[in-house]
């Protein structure tokens, strides 16, 4: 369509960079009100030249420059609306045509594979713009893969947001916990039979594990949302078919199985046929101490752009199915009791020794009698006013010791079964003494 009705003037557009430069520009990347085109020049014919001016965006213009793209396409294949202007050699515009690329003359088309083999050196803008571009293209990429955790605090008191703490040691640690107990788990039970050597599994899986971690893509704070990615990139280096597959497989196993939003019966029953419960325990004690904790809600979704859903088990019995309450039998060790003497050697100058007789025929017994007076009373906080000199008798009979005396003709007896003297002693005495009290 031939319109001479419309203006534009190129010198009013920024000149970035000629890409493609023979004797004159034939390929130019202009900038103007924000916006990216290419100059090309198709023709030129007498006194005039021929240019096409293309809107196009920054990642079309990175994958033309990298070669993924060719020109060919990027120009049949733009959406946005084309001008072709013709101009004399002077610059001033004679007329414009506006189009689309799938109406453009093939005469004004270059080849089919006209892709460019491109290196700018350290000073093109293309240089700096190749690099940022290639770091920027990667975190996209992996956005547009990855898969959102929403962590939120159930009290109104702090709307929905989560302290740094918490979210700190109490969710991200489990669910990385989770994750890695989920990756060993699996890479011994998917390899184990391949190559059955434990102690080179191990170290494969030692040097496998730092490519295997989710990376971080996306995130949003008040309520803690974190957008996660598998890293297809990265792992193209690792060597083995077998475990490269897994390992780009593995990321959304572990979602659809422990990140499941409501734990169905046959997601259930894939997860304990394939993993034992010590292997359950490790993976799943973590997740459920997010899940099942009243403080937080643990929130997952597909995309981006999916809806939130809650990460809750309804029914408690499949948690008591997934990791069963361990049955502890707790062992009472039976307990022996003898009587060990000692001798005392105190000599002239106030020092003394202790000394155990072992190896003799007097070293242990099973009762020994002991005088109660009422300095042992004081010593328990019972008070007498008088003195007295009370007989009593310590006896063991395997794991019972016993403390017994006998005062104004009553019995006095106490049992104990950890060994404690000085708590049986005590014990003694405040019957004793409540009997004294209640005589006099």
């Amino acid at each position: 369509m031939e319109n001479n009705n419309i203006h534009l003037d190129i010198n009013q557009f920024e000149k970035i960079e000629d890409i493609i430069y023979l004797d004159e520009p034939i390929l130019s990347h202009l900038k103007y009100n924000g916006k990216d085109f290419l100059l090309y020049l198709v023709d030129t014919k007498e006194l005039y030249d021929y240019f096409l001016l293309i809107e196009i965006d920054e990642a079309t213009i990175f994958e033309y420059l990298t070669n993924q793209i060719s020109l060919f396409n990027l120009i049949k294949e733009n959406k946005n609306f084309q001008y072709l202007i013709k101009q004399d050699f002077q610059g001033n515009t004679l007329n414009i045509q506006v189009t689309q690329g799938i109406y453009i003359d093939e005469n004004y088309l270059p080849d089919v594979d006209s892709f460019l083999e491109y290196f700018p050196t350290d000073k093109s803008y293309y240089y700096e713009f190749i690099n940022s571009y290639k770091a920027n293209s990667y975190t996209l990429s992996l956005r547009e893969h990855a898969f959102y955790l929403k962590f939120s605090s159930t009290s109104s008191k702090y709307a929905d947001t989560i302290g740094l703490n918490e979210l700190t040691n109490e969710l991200l640690v489990n669910l990385s916990d989770s994750f890695e107990n989920f990756l060993k788990a699996d890479f011994f039970q998917r390899f184990k039979k391949i190559k059955p050597n434990t102690n080179k599994l191990q170290k494969i899986f030692k040097k496998l594990l730092p490519d295997l971690d989710f990376r971080m893509v996306d995130l949003k704070f008040g309520s803690f949302e974190v957008g996660l990615a598998i890293d297809h990139i990265m792992k193209s280096s690792i060597e083995d078919n077998d475990i490269k597959d897994w390992s780009i497989e593995v990321g959304n196993k572990y979602k659809k199985l422990v990140l499941d939003d409501d734990y169905d019966e046959a997601t259930v029953e894939e997860i304990i046929s394939n993993y034992d419960e010590e292997e359950r325990r490790k993976i799943f004690t973590p997740i459920f101490a997010i899940t099942e904790n009243p403080n937080f809600n643990l929130e997952v979704k597909e995309s981006k752009k999916s809806n939130y859903s809650i990460v809750k088990i309804r029914d408690k019995k499949v948690i008591e199915k997934i990791i069963p309450t361990k049955i502890e039998v707790l062992k009472t060790e039976k307990k022996d009791f003898e009587i060990v003497q000692f001798t005392t050697v105190l000599d002239k100058n106030l020092s003394s020794k202790t000394i155990k007789l072992e190896n003799t025929l007097f070293n242990s017994t099973n009762s020994t009698d002991v005088v109660l007076t009422d300095k042992d009373f004081e010593k328990f906080g019972f008070s007498l006013k008088k003195e007295v000199s009370i007989s009593a008798q310590i006896s063991t009979n395997k794991d019972t010791v016993s403390l017994s005396a006998k005062f104004n003709g009553e019995v006095f007896e106490v049992n104990d079964h950890t060994g404690k003297i000085e708590e049986l002693t005590k014990k003694l005495i405040s019957k004793i003494h409540e009997y004294i009290l209640n005589t006099e």
